[in-house]
């Protein structure tokens, strides 16, 4: 499924596969996944937005090491030309933080991406509960794609 929005196609950047994790309504945080294709032919930088159903968006990476995994902020992540990036569970994810409302399966969230120069993308996914998960594009794919 390709959700990118016409403004998006403006910066050479394409997003498809969003979806955003649907948990249980007491949870304040979740998460959302897809994947990013620079099909420009220069280097993209992306960074967090906004989102109508969190107060705080931030991108954040598994981290393994010492035998621990953590989860940790990035300020940005750096698309080459003609390169791929997935965000999905275990790898690279955008974190929605302080939810607003409850999300239920079968609804749609909005959020945003930033690029370098200075444009806001904009991106409506479906929620999709955590225990259809593994049905969903991309639930078991890798952290990163060059």
């Amino acid at each position: 499924m390709f959700l990118a929005l016409t403004p998006l196609l403006a910066h050479a950047l394409e997003i498809s596969d969003a979806r955003v994790r649907g948990l249980p309504p007491t949870q304040r945080n979740t998460a959302a996944f897809f994947t990013l294709l620079n099909t420009s032919d220069k280097t993209v930088q992306v960074t967090a937005g906004s989102s109508d159903a969190a107060e705080v968006v931030e991108i954040h990476k598994h981290v393994h090491g010492n035998g621990m995994v953590s989860m940790q902020e990035q300020d940005s992540v750096r698309l080459e030309a003609g390169a791929s990036l997935v965000f999905a569970p275990g790898g690279y994810h955008l974190m929605l933080i302080n939810l607003t409302r409850p999300i239920r399966e079968g609804e749609q969230v909005r959020f945003s991406l930033k690029t370098s120069d200075g444009k806001e993308v904009v991106v409506n996914a479906p929620v999709i509960s955590v225990l259809n998960e593994t049905a969903a594009p991309n639930a078991h794919k890798g952290m990163h794609h060059d």
